[in-house]
């Protein structure tokens, strides 16, 4: 039986848990975004200081995820907060393998409650506190000139 009280199984359980846990996702990373309806939520905003600009969707659970588009409709980043973890294998599209493999060759380096994976293009970053999960994730050669990673929130 696994000690739940080691901070390397709890890592990994956050990774685990992170993989399983889902909410509605509306496009993935690289992927083309999903023109927005009169039934969607989804909410076009601009960052402040004429940032990027992001589509905003609040799933029934209470999860907030935004995706960050290029002026052809690629999604060259998401990211996400809320009580949960949102479905990240959707978010991630074809890069979720990739996320995978990286969080468990990374489990316990950055501590509980964090967790980071820098892999060739891909970046991902995640956080969970006091039971609210935030966490982005980008294409490093994907962003757009004029986009700062901080951009990303």
């Amino acid at each position: 039986m696994i000690k739940i009280r080691h901070p390397k199984n709890i890592a990994r359980g956050l990774a685990m848990g992170s993989l399983l846990l889902t909410a509605t996702a509306t496009a993935h990373l690289g992927g083309t975004a999903r023109a927005s309806d009169e039934a969607s939520d989804a909410v076009v905003r601009r960052a402040q200081s004429g940032g990027p600009a992001f589509r905003e969707t609040t799933d029934a659970n209470g999860i907030v995820i935004r995706e960050y588009v290029d002026g052809s409709g690629t999604v060259y980043a998401v990211s996400w907060r809320g009580p949960a973890m949102p479905d990240i294998q959707t978010l991630l599209g074809t890069h979720f393998e990739t996320f995978r493999e990286g969080a468990l060759a990374s489990i316990g380096t950055l501590g509980l409650h964090t967790a980071q994976v820098a892999t060739g293009d891909l970046v991902v970053e995640n956080r969970m506190r006091l039971r609210e999960f935030s966490g982005r994730a980008w294409l490093a050669n994907a962003l757009p000139s004029g986009v700062n990673v901080s951009d990303i929130q």
